[in-house]
């Protein structure tokens, strides 16, 4: 007996140690194949790269229980996100009691660890987020629910604490105009979550969180916390708050109530109040106050809010809520300044019913301050917003903006100025749209005169010399607007009608401006700095700009004098229009690249991962050098024309998509047109330096192209010239083909030399023709290819002859003239059979131009019936209240969207049409020649 006992202690002890042994062995050696393994199998479930630098199984570093996980771990999106990093860690462990695992009934999470996450959040204009990566199912549905309700029987999962650590978080969504950063983002949740009933703790902080909507920054650097006791109800989704703690800089919150979610709703019974009447604590959330001295800053005055949200959310109802604002007799003081903000008095009540949203009011019954001697005032009630919205209101005050420097450290901003306003306004805002002006009050004016501002943040000092509107119901007058910036200036004024219905329901305003400028300098707006004169760039780093689509203006522009980089633009005059995101420039002139422009087109960054250009130019008497060093887009299209001098005048029409640096998409420039000039000088060329070399004629070299008319086109990628001729010396020479953007050149020329140009050969051509009863002519045709591209061309016989190298002179071709007058029949063939080809490309050219017309018009057709069923899509939204008008502009922009794609694919397929009728021309043609 003693001695069987001895043994199974022996094997025990054995299998603890290979336990012990595998548990540290087994991952090391089995390292590479799991990593593998679990690598293929994220990204199989992902539409996303998945990649970690580490895989840990281990019972050693979680001993008693299991730890599994990852270090390094990304997650990096493809296609319209590519590039894109969704998520990382630095590591993600979970921590698992063992024993639950092998027993598969009751799994037990010990913890959940994420440390140092990163994570970008972004959603497109068309909706799209970056964040929906998980690849289709190929299990049917009903076994997925059959599959996952056998699991649910058989398995259970608890959790006991879950932990983020360090983690910086940003939110991006294009299509709302809205971004948010945190940074150093912890939280802890702990509680025994696998109970039916379960006490959660909750701790929560944010180092800064910043949050920007439609380009205003509403917080900036903000310390977040929240700590929470919440009383749960797992099994039926019912939270109720016990002790908790919300603030926001200095600003706190307390909540009492109760968060319930059934099924696909979430039902909200909640009260919130300020536990403190400390006015200092509102201050907390003014980005200038609390990021300068805020704890030496001397205030008084008491603050509260208070509030309730109350009702179900879910995707067709809201809650209603209700929070009342009060702040009496506030005062704050920087110490070292002289003046104070004195005399604050708010009382605003604000009501939303999530039923009946007609029921929701605001009440803004006071809002009053004293700015250093400067009293300011206001009050504002709106009511039935979505039946016939009714507002009232008055603001009335004076403020000297260089008092406030008085008041708040300005560090190196300087503000001075007068700002006046005395407005009314009250009524039916169906007052308005059925233009019962007598029965609206709007009168009053705003007023800003002798205004200056100076920041570090700009590149130069703004005036505002003075800015008058005066408002009546039907419209506002634009009295005056004198702004100067550095050395540039610009002035305003007109008519601004249906601005109330603009500022309450973000209707459409309308309006007539005229725009004057003696000088507009862009180089110092953006940089404060004009552009040095060695510098040649047409580009400064620009984003796309998108236009409003609630504004339409009619503008008339006359301005002396604009310098952008190194183009300087004399003399603009004309009309700009903008309505439903688009401008549109009517019959602009200007004097620029010492000639004269006039132009027309649209712009249209409605899609601004594509915005779009089309213009149509009439350019006269143009510098070629100046408009080269101006233009990027031509020195990449055509970098030969660094080669040229002399002045050119051009009509043609220019359509393009535009990058995210507002520069032309090189591929998707499309343009037709014609091009004149009495004289081009072209220089060191290396496609006219070898046509010297082969004609031996170094008239050739740096010729000089005499009386130049040409039309051309720019399509997939190529530039395309039609045959035209002109004169270099006493030569003759007719020339054409196109040459790619990857600067490939396919040309062909024909030049006419006369026969001096042979010397003695002549004569000895003479007397060979003269056996024939002929004469050697005037001219002998030469025609060559120019292949290869423009850095290395490469001149041939069109003859199929070798290339100019093996060719030693153009005297050869006189052999070839006596050959052509002995059998002119053979000439005669080939010039019938050039001729048929020539129209054979002509007719199919034209047939092209056809069909590309009848595309754009068709497109032209499918996009107004989007932009039709657009507006019809927000007018009905409208109707419906503010849910429903925002899911109808989404709608409606994805109309818009879809119109503008099927459009585009129109386009494409005609022009693939088309390119498909010239290129089996040009086929057919050169078996004819």
């Amino acid at each position: 007996m003693k001695k069987i006992l001895s043994i199974t202690l022996k094997v025990l002890a054995a299998l603890v140690t290979l336990f012990i042994a595998a548990a540290i062995v087994l991952p090391i050696i089995f390292k590479p194949q799991l990593m593998q393994v679990a690598k293929k199998e994220a990204n199989s479930m992902l539409n996303a790269k998945v990649d970690f630098t580490d895989f840990q199984v281990s019972l050693i570093k979680g001993f008693p229980n299991l730890y599994v996980g990852m270090k390094g771990l990304t997650v990096v999106g493809i296609d319209s996100f590519a590039n894109d990093t969704l998520v990382a860690f630095k590591e993600f462990g979970v921590k698992v009691n063992l024993w639950s695992v092998i027993d598969m009934t009751d799994i037990e999470v010990k913890s959940i660890l994420l440390d140092e996450a990163r994570v970008n959040a972004h959603v497109l204009p068309d909706g799209r987020v970056n964040w929906d990566i998980m690849k289709p199912s190929e299990t049917p549905e009903t076994e997925m629910e059959d599959t996952a309700a056998a699991t649910t029987v058989s398995t259970k999962v608890s959790l006991k604490r879950f932990e983020i650590r360090n983690a910086n978080i940003a939110y991006i969504d294009d299509s709302s105009n809205m971004k948010a950063t945190i940074q150093n983002f912890n939280l802890t949740l702990s509680g025994n979550m696998g109970m039916s009933q379960t006490e959660l703790k909750l701790k929560t902080s944010i180092e800064s969180l910043n949050f920007w909507m439609d380009g205003i920054r509403y917080l900036k650097n903000s310390a977040v916390g929240f700590d929470a006791i919440i009383a749960a109800n797992l099994d039926s989704s019912y939270y109720a708050f016990k002790e908790n703690a919300f603030s926001i800089n200095q600003l706190k919150l307390l909540f009492d109530g109760s968060v319930r979610m059934p099924g696909n709703d979430i039902d909200i019974n909640l009260n919130f109040k300020t536990p403190s009447t400390d006015f200092k604590a509102l201050l907390s959330m003014v980005p200038a106050v609390y990021m300068t001295d805020f704890e030496g800053l001397q205030a008084s005055g008491k603050f509260g809010i208070e509030g309730y949200v109350r009702g179900t959310y879910n995707d067709s109802q809201m809650p209603s809520a209700f929070v009342a604002i009060n702040v009496d007799n506030g005062m704050f003081k920087y110490p070292d300044l002289p003046k104070s903000l004195t005399d604050v008095n708010i009382s605003t009540k604000i009501w939303f019913d999530g039923v009946n949203m007609d029921n929701t009011s605001v009440n803004v019954d006071r809002f009053a301050l004293n700015l250093g001697g400067n009293p300011f005032s206001m009050r504002m009630r709106v009511a039935t917003p979505i039946s016939d919205m009714q507002v009232d209101g008055n603001i009335t005050g004076k403020i000297d903006f260089a008092t406030l420097s008085d008041v708040i450290p300005m560090d190196s901003t300087y503000m001075e100025g007068l700002l006046e306003s005395n407005l009314d306004f009250g009524g039916k805002l169906s007052f308005i749209e059925k233009e019962q002006y007598e029965r609206f009050k709007a009168d009053g004016l705003l007023k800003l005169s002798r205004f200056k501002f100076k920041s570090p943040d700009i590149p130069a000092e703004v005036k505002l010399n003075e800015v008058t509107l005066n408002f009546t119901p039907q419209y506002v007058n634009l009295a005056n607007f004198d702004m100067s910036i550095a050395s540039s200036d610009i002035r305003m004024n007109g008519r601004l009608e249906n601005f109330i219905p603009y500022v309450f329901k973000d209707e459409t305003l309308s309006g007539n401006l005229n725009v004057n400028s003696n000088l507009l300098d862009v180089n110092e707006l953006l940089t404060g700095e004009s552009a040095p004169e060695e510098e040649v760039t047409d580009t400064t780093a620009l984003s796309v700009i998108e236009l409003p689509r609630n504004i339409n203006f009619s503008t008339r522009v006359d301005m002396k004098k604009i310098v952008y980089d190194k183009l300087n633009i004399e003399n603009l005059a004309g009309n700009v229009a903008l309505s439903g995101g688009v401008a549109d420039l009517k019959n602009l002139s200007m004097n620029m690249l010492k000639g004269d422009v006039r132009m027309s087109g649209t712009y249209d960054p409605r899609d601004v991962k594509a915005p779009m250009v089309n213009f149509d130019f009439d350019m006269r008497n143009i510098d070629i050098p100046t408009a080269f060093k101006s233009f990027t887009t031509l020195q990449k299209i055509a970098p030969t024309v660094k080669d040229m001098t002399g002045n050119v005048s051009t009509q043609f029409k220019f359509t393009s998509m535009l990058d995210t640096t507002m520069m032309p998409v090189l591929n998707s420039i499309n343009a037709y047109g014609k091009l004149q000039s009495k004289s081009i000088g072209v220089s060191n060329s290396k496609a006219f330096a070898k046509l010297a070399d082969f004609l031996k004629k170094d008239e050739f070299r740096n010729p000089s192209l005499k009386d130049v008319n040409v039309s051309f086109s720019i399509k997939n990628g190529r530039i395309y010239i039609e045959p035209f001729d002109t004169k270099i010396a006493e030569a003759k020479m007719n020339f054409g083909g196109d040459m790619g953007i990857d600067q490939s050149l396919n040309f062909r020329a024909k030049v006419s030399v006369p026969s001096s140009y042979l010397g003695g050969v002549a004569n000895l051509a003479n007397d060979l023709l003269g056996k024939y009863g002929a004469k050697l002519p005037q001219t002998i045709d030469v025609n060559l290819k120019i292949l290869g591209t423009s850095s290395k061309p490469d001149v041939q016989l069109d003859s199929g002859g070798g290339s100019a190298e093996s060719s030693s002179s153009v005297k050869e071709t006189a052999k070839e003239a006596v050959k052509e007058k002995v059998d002119e029949a053979k000439v005669e063939a080939r010039q019938k059979a050039k001729a048929e080809a020539d129209k054979l490309i002509a007719d199919a050219e034209k047939e092209a131009e056809q069909i590309r017309a009848e595309a754009a018009k068709r497109a032209e057709q499918i996009r107004a019936e989007a932009e039709a069923q657009a507006k019809k899509t927000e007018a009905e939204g409208q109707k419906k209240g503010p849910i429903a008008e925002r899911a109808a502009k989404e709608a409606a922009k994805k109309i818009r969207q879809n119109g503008e794609a099927a459009a585009q694919k129109v386009i494409a397929e005609a022009d693939e049409k088309a390119n498909a009728v010239v290129t089996k021309a040009k086929a057919e043609a050169a078996k004819l020649e």
